[in-house]
């Protein structure tokens, strides 16, 4: 797994906490495709760095965990 792709990804979501993103949004805005957002943000989330925010129809929606500041 490329870090600088999960860094990428996580610097996106934690700057938008609490707010959430879908995998489209997500790729959108730091220039993946989706099916590679969609597989670091599973790697991301099974790391518990991430949550399933919430699902609508197929898109599912995810955000940063709180963090502790």
């Amino acid at each position: 797994m490329d870090e600088e792709k999960k860094t990428r990804i996580m610097t996106e979501l934690e700057r938008i906490y609490p707010l959430d993103l879908s995998i489209k949004e997500v790729s959108q805005r730091v220039g993946l495709s989706e099916p590679t957002t969609s597989t670091y943000l599973k790697v991301l989330e099974a790391q518990q760095r991430i949550e399933v925010s919430r699902k609508v129809g197929n898109a599912v929606f995810y955000r940063s965990k709180e963090v502790d500041k």
